[in-house]
């Protein structure tokens, strides 16, 4: 049959989330395990959206392009998004391992007999469990992996029902957006780090802007306040252009 924008879209499901091995990715992750510096600049291109100038006479990105993580594309980028999913996958995995015990008791999000997520629900219980489990002391770990530890606690909510995919948008406030999909429904979470009020407002209308696109009246908010003395653990529902938008602060 003629193929569709859903039929791509599946396709890319079936191929990042097949639970059979495949020597390409294998060989994707294992270069990136075994070369640390390889490690974190991937790290950084997609968890934190640095903008690195490409050089292939940089022994680094040399070796990425060697071994076909790296392009050079109006600056350093990773391949192709298929890897870009994949890498996201195998960090967010990682991070899932260094998630202190207990958290499964904030996984709720999910009520008997309904379809839907209730992500509204879950973004509140993650509050929790950030409240709850880390510290002042932690403040660098969050800096860092902060958007990986949501991501992390996320998955198990989904349990084999539903699916995130990730994409990072250039912006001052370096936001990742994740689109969930969960049974039939679909919700956008934005997570980023605070800038902010001026940035904020940017930002929500960068937001809006994005849920007009995937033709959704709703939208969701993680904002990781690196701001120690003055985090307000705040919660509320935001109009921004003609969209709800449920914020949480952390």
């Amino acid at each position: 049959k003629n193929w569709h924008l859903g039929d791509i879209d599946e396709a890319a499901r079936r191929l990042i989330h097949s639970t059979r091995s495949n020597t390409n990715f294998d060989s994707l992750i294992k270069n990136l395990e075994n070369h640390p510096a390889l490690y974190e600049l991937a790290f950084d291109l997609l968890l934190h959206e640095r903008e690195i100038s490409y050089n292939v006479h940089n022994p680094t990105i040399k070796l990425g392009v060697l071994y076909g993580i790296f392009r050079n594309g109006e600056g350093l980028n990773i391949h192709n998004r298929i890897y870009e999913q994949i890498i996201y996958d195998y960090l967010v995995s990682k991070a899932e391992t260094s998630i202190p015990a207990g958290s499964h008791l904030f996984r709720t999000g999910i009520h008997p007999g309904s379809a839907a997520l209730d992500m509204e629900q879950v973004l509140l219980n993650f509050q929790a469990f950030m409240k709850s489990r880390y510290s002042e002391k932690d403040r660098a770990f969050l800096e860092r992996e902060g958007r990986l530890v949501f991501l992390a606690f996320l998955r198990p909510i989904l349990n084999g029902k539903g699916h995130d995919f990730i994409e990072a948008q250039t912006s001052e406030e370096k936001r990742l957006d994740v689109t969930v999909t969960y049974n039939q429904y679909q919700y956008v979470v934005e997570l980023k780090v605070w800038r902010g009020q001026a940035a904020h407002q940017r930002g929500l209308a960068q937001l809006a802007d994005y849920l007009e696109g995937q033709s959704l009246a709703e939208g969701y908010l993680v904002i990781f306040d690196p701001r120690a003395k003055e985090k307000s653990w705040a919660q509320e529902w935001i109009e921004a252009e003609g969209k709800r938008v449920f914020a949480v602060w952390v």
